[in-house]
């Protein structure tokens, strides 16, 4: 398959491997609670939030860097400067993330102590420490691949490191529980170690592998820039990303505090307010989420081909790239947020027998259309090297999330669902505001009368969906065998119809599946 239209079958590939990563990452946990129950789960969740906010700011731009550098010296020509700034990037993510490693380390006593309020929290952390430096070196790696929009490496890994990771929490876990919750859980934060292990050995075979075929290729070309020069690129590039990678999951902190605040001071208990926040947070919010793991792969994959025709001056394969990936985002998400939506309180009684927190879910599921936009747009915005303007309509969305939700969940009438329309709105504007920056930058003109047919394909299958759940439970079929069979239905008539009107054709499952 032509190089160029290889973005979509990596988000494939890509979205596979996210889909495998997820279901292992929700299934271990449920021998996990039963073995440390409530007080060694509380132990195990303690670690993880330091890891992955260090994590995040420490690496999360740096596969996008990579591979938007990458992708520009491929395309010049210049496969010696690709090769120069993995090895600089390597450099400098092992030194940092040495550093960071030996800092958290350091200080997992006093933040076992001072800030967690629980001495034994001291053992995870120092258990999950070593993961952040594998973590930094298996990013620059996977950007290197995604450079030569490859996303097999970086499937497999993935693939690989939640499979050794899962074992690994499970039997260390089981093994140290004799010794009392705090081994047991510090045993369990050690699988993302584990986990890093295998799935850097499984990029450094890929790798190996492929630094085999280059060479047959023939001579590295060179530009010339000095490997610090590459450096200073790659952080520039990086440092935007991985501030934005932060912004959310501080956001959602102070959504902790926030919303069961808000719910409270409008007479709600305690106990009623955080069942509520439950509802949003645990129930409804991880639905959305599921949809993003196809979203995320196609904004993964669309960075570096999105590089690569700005550095070869083609405007138009540019343009049709990034209303590509935008279209085949808006494909996956129109039909998501339409299911959710028209089906909310069904879903959420066969998933979680709390019909209620389809309340939330209602206004939140047209989350999944606005965050999906955000994405893509903002991978559009890192693609042509402009990250840190991505970086700032997060900020803006993050601090408008935040005033929305204070706001709007203190209105009576809305409480919980204030919350969810706060998100929405917030990711709309920030969506918007990428939009209007993209199109200023590349003079894109967005399709949208083909967006406009996917739009009114999913209401046809909104509508229909309705009426089949409606007419299969009025024919005295139990309510979860009716909700799966309307899904189907749903499904059914969203493919044909997007098949008849040619926005989902052989030509698309051609480049999604050729190797």
């Amino acid at each position: 398959m032509d190089k160029g239209q290889s973005f979509l079958k990596g988000a494939v590939v890509l979205s596979i491997a996210g889909a495998i990563s997820k279901v292992l990452g929700a299934i271990y946990r449920i021998p996990l609670a039963r073995l440390l129950g409530g007080e060694g789960m509380g132990l195990y969740q303690m670690a993880y939030p330091i890891y992955t906010t260090i994590l995040a700011l420490a690496t999360a731009g740096v596969p996008v860097a990579i591979s938007v550098l990458v992708s520009r010296k491929e395309t010049a020509g210049y496969k010696g400067d690709s090769r120069k700034i993995f090895r600089v990037s390597l450099f400098i993510l092992f030194f940092f993330g040495l550093l960071l490693t030996i800092l958290v380390m350091q200080s997992a006593g006093f933040i076992a102590k001072n800030i967690l309020k629980d001495a034994r929290s001291y053992y995870p952390i120092m258990a999950v420490a070593p993961a952040i430096l594998l973590s930094g070196l298996m990013s620059v790696f996977r950007g290197y691949f995604q450079g030569h929009q490859s996303m097999v490496p970086t499937a497999v890994s993935q693939v690989v490191e939640q499979m050794f990771r899962v074992s690994a929490v499970l039997l260390l876990a089981f093994y140290l529980f004799p010794r009392g919750l705090a081994y047991s859980a510090a045993g369990a934060t050690f699988g993302a170690v584990v986990g890093g292990i295998a799935g850097l050995i499984v990029l450094m075979i890929f790798y190996y592998k492929f630094k085999g075929r280059e060479k047959e290729s023939g001579p590295l070309l060179y530009s010339g820039t000095s490997y610090m020069e590459l450096a200073k690129e790659m952080v520039t590039l990086a440092i935007p990303v991985s501030f934005g990678a932060v912004v959310l999951p501080l956001v959602q902190m102070l959504d902790a505090v926030i919303v069961p605040g808000r719910l409270m001071a409008l007479n709600y208990t305690t106990s009623q307010a955080t069942a509520l926040y439950g509802q949003l947070s645990g129930m409804a919010a991880v639905l959305i989420s599921l949809p993003t793991i196809f979203t995320i792969a196609i904004a993964t994959s669309l960075v570096p081909a999105v590089s690569e025709a700005l550095t070869r001056q083609d405007t138009n394969l540019l343009r049709e790239r990034i209303n590509y990936g935008i279209r085949a985002g808006m494909i996956i998400s129109l039909p998501c947020a339409a299911g959710l939506f028209t089906l909310a309180f069904p879903i959420c009684d066969l998933l979680y027998a709390t019909p209620e927190a389809g309340i939330p879910l209602e206004p939140l599921a047209f989350s999944c259309i606005v965050l999906a936009a955000f994405q893509l747009s903002s991978a559009g915005l890192q693609g042509i090297g402009r990250p840190e303007i991505a970086m700032r309509n997060l900020i803006v969305t993050g601090i408008l999330k935040v005033i929305l939700n204070y706001t709007l969940t203190s209105v009576p009438h809305l409480n919980i669902q204030g919350a969810a329309i706060g998100t929405v709105t917030a990711f709309l504007v920030g969506s918007m505001l990428n939009m209007i920056y993209l199109r200023k930058l590349t003079g894109i003109q967005f399709e949208m009368k083909r967006l406009l047919k996917i739009s009114i394909v999913t209401l046809i299958m909104g509508i229909t969906v309705k009426l089949a759940f409606g007419t299969l439970v009025g024919m005295d079929i139990n309510s979860h065998i009716s909700t799966l069979l309307a899904i189907i239905v749903g499904v059914g008539i969203y493919g044909i119809l997007l098949i008849l009107l040619k926005e989902f054709d052989i030509k698309m499952i051609k480049r999604m599946t050729r190797v």
